[in-house]
């Protein structure tokens, strides 16, 4: 009985494990455009990330370069990526449509005292001739790295990581970025 019952709980350990490395859709967030003049009386367009709850929060702000060209917008959330003092990592994909289509990747961390963090945004461009885009990879996430955020190339079929080749880190220590704010100031 307690060789059924311990791989019971192996079996569903390794089904939260395999759930917790995909990003999946949430509806706790939405984002809101915007423009204004800077100060040579340009248009600027820009994105606000912001809860849904009774209050809404603002999370984070990102630059956008063309609204009228922009095709969808999706919000997901990966629970635990495996970093000490974030519980989740929020990703807001803007895509834009010209001849082939643009995804503008912005990665928020949310961590466990209630603060935001936006890591440098990344862009990939599908035109249907490749499976390869640039993601972070987390820890909890097929290829990633104990304490490290990787940037990586990765082949993907299905939604399914198949091969991963890393082009950076982040060796992630809590205690070296606070709570909030950005890991790079300029983009």
């Amino acid at each position: 009985m307690k060789k059924l019952t311990l791989i019971i709980a192996l079996v569903f350990a390794g089904f939260t494990q395999m759930s917790a490395q995909q990003f999946d859709n949430t509806e706790a967030y939405f984002v809101s455009l915007s423009s204004n003049l800077n100060e040579d009386g340009e248009e600027v367009q820009s994105a606000m990330l912001t809860t849904t709850t009774d209050s809404p929060q603002e999370v984070t702000s990102f630059p956008i370069a063309d609204a009228s060209l922009i095709h969808d917008v999706h919000i997901t959330k990966l629970v635990n990526p495996g970093l000490s003092g974030v519980t989740s990592v929020l990703k807001v994909d803007v895509q834009y449509v010209e001849y082939c289509s643009y995804v503008v990747s912005n990665y928020i961390l949310v961590t466990e005292n209630g603060g935001y963090i936006t890591l440098p945004i990344l862009t990939n461009e599908y035109c249907g001739d490749s499976n390869k885009e640039i993601v972070y990879l987390f820890p909890s996430q097929s290829f990633g790295q104990a304490n490290q955020i990787a940037t990586s190339e990765v082949t993907v079929q299905e939604k399914n990581i198949l091969a991963a080749e890393q082009y950076d880190t982040f060796i992630w220590n809590d205690d070296s970025y606070g709570t909030s704010g950005t890991l790079y100031e300029e983009l």
